[in-house]
């Protein structure tokens, strides 16, 4: 029977945590082991958020949409599901989470965090629904800002059949008025902690990613972003997307996220119009085939593994750099009999080979 990648991660999650062990407790006493107790921590912190994610593949899996407040989040969001869905003005509604799933029909229903029932508002179709999530974001009050969990749409959209979750989140890093301070930032806080499996996070292009986000996602959402979207681009020549590309490419320590430029203003007009050239020129079709290649279980699990095998990648050049600033190769990084027991768990399996292949570098054992 072929292991699960839940099992190889569990096999990996040992090895590292008892190698992550044994350095600590000799730490004090040499800086060599305190680095590698540290990043073999940070590995370990990483594995359990892809284990979280794994088991989440095969259920509901949810992939939002994340960013400062905008950049442009709802407008792409439309342009991606082709339908205006999404509102586009922060009210209390956008200070909550905008889940939409699978339905055979158009509903709303509003979540909150302390009463049990649920306002349901059914819907004749994608116009209707824009419009009760317009009027709910148009009502005011921090009240209503502080209680609504998250709001979830039901949409007979194929895309979400089979268990895929596309959210529309409130922006973070601008200042709520009215006695709703911090809500939009802590209501995305929380969605990220508790239901997110993976973020495709928007950055506007003529500002860069400033520090403040990138604090933000390195904190919240970094290990479970693989995609950044920029938006602010519609003049941009290939050279200008380049050259952004390899001035923000060097911001990200460990995982390099894959780069789409894209106009969701742009793209929803072409969606209207049918101009499928003009809908190409806007960066949608690249980010939807993204999206769609997460609506089944295997896609999302494929993703896991590259994700994987990219981890163990990092790590073994992690290593070679540390080696060559640091008298480090005089301390193996991993305990012999954790490498032994794992090297011999997954006889025969890809995943397991790839894995151990970027694990057996020098000074593989302790």
């Amino acid at each position: 029977m072929q292991p699960t990648i839940v099992s190889i991660l569990d096999e990996l999650m040992m090895l590292v945590s008892e190698s992550e062990e044994y350095h600590k407790h000799v730490a004090s006493a040499d800086k060599v082991h305190q680095a590698f107790s540290e990043t073999l921590g940070n590995i370990r912190t990483t594995l359990m958020e892809t284990r979280r994610r794994t088991v989440a593949a095969s259920r509901r899996y949810a992939v939002a949409v994340v960013g400062l407040t905008n950049v442009g989040k709802s407008t792409l969001f439309n342009a991606l599901v082709g339908q205006e869905l999404a509102p586009r003005r922060n009210g209390p509604c956008t200070a909550a989470p905008i889940e939409f799933e699978y339905g055979d029909t158009y509903q709303v229903s509003a979540h909150y965090f302390t009463r049990v029932q649920k306002p349901v508002w059914p819907c004749q179709d994608a116009e209707s629904v824009h419009e009760r999530l317009q009027a709910l974001a148009d009502s005011s009050g921090a009240e209503q800002s502080r209680t609504i969990k998250q709001v979830v749409v039901r949409v007979p959209l194929e895309l979400l059949k089979h268990g895929l979750v596309l959210a529309d989140t409130p922006g973070f890093g601008a200042a709520q008025m009215d006695g709703a301070e911090g809500s939009h930032e802590e209501s995305l806080k929380t969605y990220l902690r508790d239901s997110v499996s993976q973020v495709f996070w928007v950055v506007l292009g003529e500002q860069g990613i400033l520090k403040g986000e990138k604090d933000f996602h390195d904190k919240f959402f970094g290990q479970f972003c693989d995609d950044v979207i920029v938006t602010g681009c519609d003049d941009w020549e290939p050279r200008d997307k380049e050259r952004f590309r390899q001035r923000f490419s060097k911001v990200f320590q460990n995982r390099l996220p894959m780069f789409h430029f894209a106009s969701g203003k742009l793209g929803m007009k072409a969606r209207q119009t049918g101009d499928l050239e003009a809908l190409e020129a806007a960066g949608i079709p690249a980010i939807e085939e993204r999206i769609k290649s997460l609506a089944e279980p295997e896609g999302r699990l494929k993703g896991i593994e590259e994700s994987m095998k990219s981890l163990a990648q990092d790590l073994r050049g992690w290593y070679a750099d540390y080696c060559a600033e640091h008298d480090a190769r005089r301390i193996k990084f991993w305990r012999t009999d954790s490498f032994d027991r794992w090297e011999a768990a997954f006889q025969d399996n890809a995943l397991h080979n790839a894995l151990t292949g970027n694990l057996t570098f020098e000074g593989f054992s302790v």
